[in-house]
C-alpha cells in the first residue's frame, strides 16, 4: 500500500484527451520564471525535489486532513516518510522534522481546524477546468469553507522565522487564484482566499554575551484572508490563456522557443 504522505501521481482523474496539466502551486513560476516553469512541467526535467520544509508541510498536512476528515492518523506512515525523505540530500534534516512536526500539527489542528471544521464545505477534493486543446488545469485543495455560491478558497503554509506573515505573497496568491478559477469554472463562487500559517518552534538558545536563555518562540498560527473579486478571476484566467497560448506557440514555432520561454538554451532543441 502506498504512504499515503508521498506525492500522489494518479492523473486517472484527468479526461482522456488531456495533454497536459497545469498545477495551481507551480503557476507562479509560469509568471516569474518561465524557463523553469517550461523546463519542468512541459519537458518532464527534474525540478524541487523537496527539503526539510517541505517534509514538515507535508507531515502538518496530512495530520490536518485526517483530523478534518476525521480519519485514523497513520504515524507509522509519518516516520516511514521522514526516513525515506533522507534521499532528499544532504540538506535534509530529519532531526529537525522529528522536534517539529507535532507540535506544529497539534498547534494547527487546536487553534484553526477544529474551531472551524463547521464552515468546512471540501477537504482534500480535487477540482479541474479545461482551458482547450487538451490543456487543464487541476489541482487539490487543503479545504474549501463557506457554501458552493459563497466561498473561500484555504491553505495551509508552514514557515520557520520570527517574523510573522503580514500579507498574501505573490506566488501564494497566484496559486490560490487559480484555485478559484478552476472553481468558478465548476459552478462555485469563490470570494475570499485565506492562508493560515503556522510557524515551526524557534529555539532562542543561549546569549554569547551573557549564557542567559535567549526569548524562544512555540508554533503560533496566523491567518490571512483577502477578498476577491470578479477582476482578479479573469486576471488570473487571462494568465492561463497566455500559458496555454504559449505552449501551442511552442510547438507549432519550436525555432522560437528560446524567445517564447525566455531561455537561450532552448535555441538547441529547435534543431
Amino acid at each position: 500500500m502506498a504512504n499515503p504522505l508521498e506525492y500522489d501521481h494518479d492523473t486517472s482523474y484527468l479526461p482522456d484527451d488531456c495533454v497536459l496539466k497545469i498545477s495551481p502551486s507551480k503557476f507562479s513560476k509560469f509568471v516569474s520564471r518561465k524557463h523553469q516553469w517550461y523546463r519542468e512541467v512541459v519537458m518532464k526535467e527534474d525540478g524541487f525535489a523537496g527539503s526539510t520544509s517541505s517534509v514538515i508541510g507535508t507531515i502538518v498536512h496530512y495530520i490536518a486532513e485526517c483530523v478534518a476528515l476525521k480519519k485514523d492518523i497513520d504515524k507509522s506512515a509519518i516516520y516511514e516518510y521522514i526516513e525515506s525523505s533522507k534521499s532528499i540530500g544532504e540538506e535534509y534534516c530529519a532531526e529537525t522534522v522529528l522536534a517539529n512536526f507535532e507540535q506544529m500539527a497539534t498547534m494547527l489542528v487546536r487553534e484553526y481546524v477544529l474551531p472551524n471544521m463547521d464552515n468546512y464545505l471540501e477537504v482534500e477534493t480535487v477540482h479541474t477546468a479545461g482551458l482547450g486543446y487538451g490543456v487543464y488545469a487541476s489541482g487539490k485543495l487543503d479545504v474549501l469553507e463557506g457554501r458552493k455560491d459563497d466561498c473561500c478558497v484555504v491553505d495551509y503554509k508552514t514557515y520557520n522565522s520570527k517574523t510573522k506573515p503580514k500579507v498574501i505573497p505573490a506566488d501564494y496568491r497566484y496559486q490560490l487564484l487559480v484555485y478559484a478559477a478552476i472553481l468558478k469554472v465548476n459552478g462555485y463562487n469563490p470570494t475570499r482566499i485565506k492562508l493560515v500559517y503556522v510557524s515551526r518552534n524557534i529555539d532562542g538558545g543561549l546569549s554569547e554575551k551573557t549564557g542567559k536563555p535567549l526569548k524562544s518562540y512555540p508554533p503560533e498560527v496566523t491567518v490571512l484572508t483577502e477578498c476577491i473579486t470578479e477582476e482578479d478571476i479573469d486576471f488570473i484566467k487571462s494568465l492561463l490563456s497566455l500559458c496555454t497560448d504559449s505552449v501551442l506557440a511552442g510547438q507549432e514555432y519550436p525555432e522560437l522557443l528560446h524567445v517564447i520561454w525566455n531561455d537561450p538554451r532552448l535555441i538547441e532543441s529547435a534543431y
